[in-house]
């Protein structure tokens, strides 16, 4: 591994940690030491004679454009009609400020990703020599961290912020719900680099062994549920298709799915009493549930957004009058009712649905334009290679829809820089 290579290895490894100790100094933003690296990810962008900005990083741009002044309109709506600025102890301008230094600091990680593997034609290789790297890096820290998970000891506690005994898997992050979308993405990048550069069979038999071995070992440990149901919807359509594709096996695609059908209605009548009461006891649902109605509330009375501060005041309003509503009464409600009080985990906990209180229909347009097109984009174009980028993307479009917030989840950032960089070169070599 050369000095280039060995860099890019670091500025991931740094991604993929999501549990830094220096939360509990400066705050939420510290979670990831990125935030840290940034002046110097700047630095390096300012020293660029010219900067090329894609198409994707404009809407990166004009989407955080858009928030910087819905946030200040809102700012002066409230301080008009209400006459405080403080809601759960909090000035709401001081937290617009903070805020914003999440979005700014992807758009200057994305913005270095895409403009270091955009310099010349050997960055992707330097690329996949990082992303191996990491990947057996990670698959050693997991075979360290299963082991210890079923032991008292703490598999080395001073790497997270909080150096209590933690029983399941999470890697370098916060917690397990956040590990899917870096094995997915380590994995699935890693096997495609191996197909596109076309590396000697041996290379490619190795990556494609080691990346199965990550994903099954994980996928048996994991007690993720959110997990195992989007990469199952992510890997479905694929798989659909090169069974609908292979004439030997399409004859048997109706059948099966029929079957499969019948199954599922069949199953879920033995366990619908189980499941039933499972969404009416479940803590998580209950919180899960209640947040999503509160953002689609919010967005119905404020379909333009409210911008990041403001959202404390706005957010808990429609949380409050969905908590207190007599449908939500049959639900367990006892952790969510206890984010009433403070603005400590006051967000629906998904990146989709704390956009939509945000941005409104600005965020909507964003949200299709950055992601949902892209994945249309890669789908139209005939290679099946492509599978392994398509992939990690609708893992990414689902999971942000379901339980994932991506403020210092780097490694989705990281993975749209890399796809805007392919798709590029991908244009380039049809013509």
């Amino acid at each position: 591994m050369n000095l280039r290579s060995f860099f890019l290895f670091f500025i991931l490894i740094l991604s993929v940690y999501q549990d830094f100790p220096l939360v509990n100094v400066f705050g939420e933003i510290a979670r990831s030491p990125i935030v840290f690296l940034t002046p110097l990810l700047l630095l390096y962008l300012l020293k660029n004679s010219k900067i090329q900005i894609s198409v994707y990083t404009k809407y990166l741009i004009f989407y955080i454009l858009y928030l910087i002044i819905i946030t200040i309109i809102y700012l002066l709506w409230i301080f008009i009609t209400k006459q405080q600025l403080f809601f759960l102890g909090e000035n709401i301008v001081t937290k617009s400020m903070k805020m914003a230094v999440y979005p700014l600091t992807i758009l200057i990680y994305y913005q270095f990703i895409y403009t270091f593997l955009n310099k010349d034609t050997t960055r992707f290789e330097t690329l996949f020599k990082s992303m191996l790297a990491l990947e057996i890096f990670l698959i050693i820290y997991l075979v360290f961290e299963t082991y210890y998970s079923k032991t008292l000891e703490i598999f080395m506690p001073y790497l997270h912020s909080n150096e209590d005994k933690y029983w399941r898997i999470r890697l370098l992050s916060l917690e397990e719900s956040w590990v899917g979308s870096i094995i997915t993405i380590v994995t699935f990048t890693t096997i495609y680099l191996s197909i596109y550069l076309n590396k000697h069979n041996k290379t490619k038999l190795f990556v494609l062994s080691l990346s199965i071995f990550f994903i099954l070992y994980y996928t048996i440990r994991s007690e993720s549920k959110g997990y195992m149901l989007i990469f199952l919807l992510s890997t479905l359509p694929l798989v659909i298709k090169y069974f609908y594709n292979n004439k030997k096996i399409r004859k048997f695609l109706f059948l099966g799915t029929t079957v499969l059908v019948i199954f599922g209605f069949y199953v879920f009548s033995i366990l619908y009493d189980t499941i039933l009461s499972q969404l009416y006891y479940s803590i998580t649902f209950g919180t899960r549930f209640s947040s999503y109605l509160a953002c689609l509330n919010n967005f119905v009375y404020n379909p333009f957004g409210v911008g990041w501060g403001p959202y404390l005041n706005y957010y808990l309003e429609s949380l409050t009058s969905v908590v207190e509503s007599s449908t939500m009464s049959s639900f367990e409600l006892r952790e969510v009712k206890g984010y009433l009080t403070t603005t400590k985990n006051l967000s629906s906990k998904t990146y989709f649905f704390d956009n939509l209180v945000f941005g409104g229909i600005f965020f909507l347009l964003f949200f299709y334009l950055f992601f949902l097109k892209r994945y249309f984009i890669f789908s139209k174009i005939k290679s099946s290679s492509l599978a392994f980028i398509r992939i990690p993307l609708l893992y990414i479009i689902l999971s942000s829809i379901v339980y994932v917030t991506f403020a210092i989840k780097y490694e989705i950032w990281f993975f749209l820089a890399f796809i805007d960089v392919l798709g590029a070169k991908l244009k380039s070599e049809k013509k």
